[in-house]
């Protein structure tokens, strides 16, 4: 695995720069650069989307791969109804396909929480946004400036794009959420052995632009330096050289400078390091190769809103022993309609909820918060197995540190019954201690001293007392706890112990 990934990881950057470069020169006298940006003065509107992969497997794979190319063939997303509403609240319904299950869910975020549920939850769950750091910087933006930004940021990059081999216009009449609707028809092309000529063209034309790069670094120091401001102990420490950061004209033109520079250097080596990285990593020969395609068709309204998408993107993979695929593809529809209308996000309420954003949450506590007959708990019980545990102890392991006496191996009680997820909890005044078994509810009682425990009600003798030793950790027989918390145990050959948990 560790090599399959270390081969592919260069898809991501390939995959996302596929997705970028879709052309923006004026085409049969349409605008293209207005249909590109006019969804960023969309402040409400409602759509659905689907999204499916399929992917074809490489010749002569194992039966085991095959079911990995199964598994990708089965996803799926359907976002049915999603909402956006003027005040920036989201909320969606849909339907997530994985194997044989289709899990139904929704989720509404609003500027405190993203709350979801999903088909068979017996509350929902949230994760508050005022808790991550970068979103409470964010929060003291003016989402106007915010806005104004993004569209000089998507301006500037749109408008250096070169056009593809393989883009049209044409007028056409298409339902969109049932009514007909006249639109204009961006369809655009690109293969992969296109996208480094267009790379290429794009770091031309950025390295030209020096109006454009300027307003662009302009936009970005004003929306930066608030936040940095206002964050900034000593403000006077901050600058480029012997430059301070309220020099704004001083600090523009040195970033400019200095990216302007970096673009033009990369371009003076851009094909011999290109040649150099095919060399090096053969299999870009075929992921930038011919069968690597993005085919798009943009549905474009009067007012330059994108009112339907469909694209299609397969990217052929090298032959690797580690790689079971030959191709993969992805497609993607989706229309919008009410646009800038009045929209309601549908609200989920928090209470009752489970904070997810706390990460606290065991295996057991999870299936219990969904029905024991619903898609979502067949899900993670069975096929993503989250209740599965595994520990391996060491004849000298320093932190379980077993110990042997008359044949029988004791452990530290709440090391192992954590790791198995249990709850430990000390009884004083009986100088006893509770194990509640997480997945099952099972309870373990054992007592200092005592060489009988109560496992599951049932009373259980033990070969000798349970005893607590130097360091102050109750030690028990091992056996008799992992069993009793539904694990088995094996010793191999070399005297290591395997504690497994389906």
């Amino acid at each position: 695995m560790k090599k399959m990934k270390a081969r592919t990881k260069w898809l991501v950057p390939i995959l996302a720069l596929l997705l970028i470069l879709s052309g923006c020169q004026a085409v049969g006298g349409f605008d293209v650069n207005k249909a590109l940006l006019g969804d960023l003065d969309v402040k409400s509107s409602e759509s659905s989307t689907t999204m499916t992969l399929s992917a074809v497997p490489a010749a002569g794979i194992t039966a085991e791969d095959r079911e990995v190319v199964d598994l990708i063939n089965s996803l799926s997303l359907t976002l049915g109804h999603v909402k956006v509403q003027d005040n920036g609240n989201v909320s969606a319904t849909g339907v997530v396909g994985y194997k044989e299950f289709k899990i139904p869910f929704s989720l509404f975020t609003d500027q405190k929480n993203l709350v979801f549920t999903a088909e068979g939850a017996k509350q929902p769950f949230y994760m508050p946004l005022q808790s991550n750091e970068m979103l409470l910087s964010l929060e003291a933006t003016d989402p106007a400036k915010t806005l104004e930004f993004t569209k000089l940021a998507s301006q500037f990059v749109i408008k250096n794009l070169p056009n593809p081999g393989a883009i049209t216009v044409t007028s056409v009449n298409e339902s969109v959420y049932g009514q007909p609707t006249s639109l204009t028809k961006l369809h655009t092309e690109i293969t992969g052995e296109e996208l480094p000529v267009l790379l290429k063209s794009f770091l031309r034309s950025v390295s030209k632009d020096t109006e454009g790069f300027t307003a662009l670094i302009n936009g970005l120091y004003d929306y930066m330096y608030p936040l940095i401001k206002d964050r900034a102990e000593d403000l006077n420490s901050i600058g480029l050289g012997d430059i301070p950061l309220e020099d704004k004209e001083g600090v523009v033109t040195v970033v400019h400078d200095a990216a302007k520079l970096a673009v033009d250097a990369l371009l003076l080596v851009y094909d011999k390091q290109l040649e150099n990285l095919y060399e090096s990593t053969p299999e870009l020969k075929t992921v930038l190769g011919k069968d690597t395609k993005l085919t798009a068709d943009i549905f474009v309204d009067s007012g330059f809103h994108v009112r339907k998408q469909n694209i299609d993107l397969s990217v052929a993979l090298p032959a690797d022993e580690y790689l079971p695929l030959q191709s993969i593809n992805m497609k993607l529809v989706s229309e919008t309609w009410n646009v800038n209308g009045p929209v309601t996000a549908d609200p989920i309420s928090t209470t009752g909820a489970i904070d997810y954003s706390k990460g606290d949450l065991t295996p057991g506590e999870t299936l219990r918060s969904f029905d024991a007959n619903s898609s979502v708990y067949k899900l993670l019980k069975e096929e993503m197995a989250i209740t599965s545990k595994s520990l391996m102890i060491a004849p000298d392991d320093d932190y379980y540190y077993p110990v042997v006496k008359n044949g029988t191996t004791y452990v530290p009680l709440r090391y192992v019954a954590e790791d198995l997820d249990a709850k430990v909890e000390w009884d004083g005044p009986n100088k006893s201690i509770k194990v509640t078994d997480d997945v099952y509810g099972d309870q373990l009682v054992f007592k200092i001293g005592s060489a009988q425990a109560q496992i599951a009600g049932k009373t259980v003798k033990l070969p000798l007392a349970v005893f607590v030793d130097e360091y102050g950790d109750a030690n028990v027989p091992l056996r008799v706890l992992a069993e009793g918390l539904h694990a088995t145990v094996e010793v191999d050959d070399d005297g290591y112990i395997w504690i497994e948990r389906p």
